[in-house]
């Protein structure tokens, strides 16, 4: 490929790719529409994702220069749930004027989005699905084909454009979950795989197994079992909005989920670990707010150590 030497274009793409970062479902069909205008564009956009991923944490809190086209009000890369704690989306552009341009081809096809624990990303691919990483989380995409994607540990939501004659297809250790016209939210750990389906449906592939799950439908899957559930669809990928659902999950999974979004160590006394859980747990406001929050709601102790949280009766 060429290089892009129309900063207007480079300046537009930067700016889309900061405004899709902050999840405003309002502007899709505009970034839609925007790819469509110029051949440039898609390439563009490519290439702002790319040194994103790349300079991750060098410039976070670079402003961006307005353009005619794309509204005034995207200034700046950050953006986070409180002031207080730094669980932001990591987001870092390198601006282009003058003579800077990104030279194309000189990427790897695949690539690797990170996240540490208690940070969370959000971005588009090219063919527009949407990607919501939580905390403690690897993830693998490719350039050459946005529909073909590697979860390797933590949390991801997947808002997939559909294409039939293309399925969305994520793979998590061997085992392939294929778009059907989706969203749906994964979610790996060392001891096993949990896929939920919050719209339309995907196709779980495991061996010699096919399993169609539909909106609602919950699927668990270890090394030696598969085990189909439910829940409501309003509470799937919840984490994306700051806020964790359960309904009869047990201390150890809820802790393991609040270490992830919040970026601290939590430890279970060994009589609580088994105790299950059902509620609704907000990760809005300070630590010590979410910390007195999460003790009411549990009925325990929660108490503050040097790197996080213990939890006893």
């Amino acid at each position: 490929m060429t290089a892009i030497h129309d900063s207007r274009i480079e300046e537009e793409a930067i700016a889309w790719h900061i405004r899709l970062a902050q999840d405003d479902d309002d502007v899709w069909d505009r970034f839609a529409e925007w790819l469509e205008a110029d051949p440039r564009n898609n390439a563009a956009y490519e290439a702002i994702a790319d040194a994103d991923r790349a300079l991750d944490g060098v410039a976070r809190e670079m402003a961006v220069r307005e353009t005619d086209n794309v509204q005034p009000e995207i200034k700046t890369v950050r953006v986070g749930w409180s002031s207080s704690r730094g669980w932001g989306i990591a987001a870092s552009l390198v601006l282009i004027f003058g003579t800077a341009w990104f030279g194309y081809g000189q990427f790897d096809d695949s690539y690797e989005v990170t996240t540490r624990a208690g940070e969370m990303r959000r971005f588009a691919l090219a063919d527009g699905t949407r990607i919501a990483v939580n905390g403690g989380t690897r993830l693998i995409l490719h350039r050459r084909d946005p529909r073909s994607a590697q979860l390797l540990a933590g949390e991801a939501r997947f808002i997939v454009q559909h294409d039939d004659t293309h399925p969305f297809t994520l793979n998590v250790d061997g085992q392939r979950i294929v778009d059907v016209g989706t969203v749906f939210n994964v979610r790996k750990t060392p001891r096993a795989l949990r896929v939920e389906v919050a719209e339309g449906a995907v196709r779980f592939e495991s061996g010699e197994v096919r399993l169609r799950l539909n909106a609602g439908d919950t699927l668990d899957a270890d090394a030696q079992t598969l085990r189909e559930g439910s829940r409501p669809v309003s509470s799937i990928g919840s984490w994306v909005d700051g806020k964790l659902v359960y309904h009869s999950r047990s201390l150890a999974d809820v802790s393991v989920d609040l270490s992830r979004a919040l970026g601290i160590a939590i430890e279970l006394a060994p009589d609580v670990s088994t105790r299950s859980f059902t509620g609704i747990i907000q990760l809005d406001g300070d630590d010590e707010t979410v910390r007195a929050r999460v003790e009411q709601l549990l009925g325990l102790k929660v108490d503050k150590t040097a790197d996080g949280w213990t939890i006893s009766p």
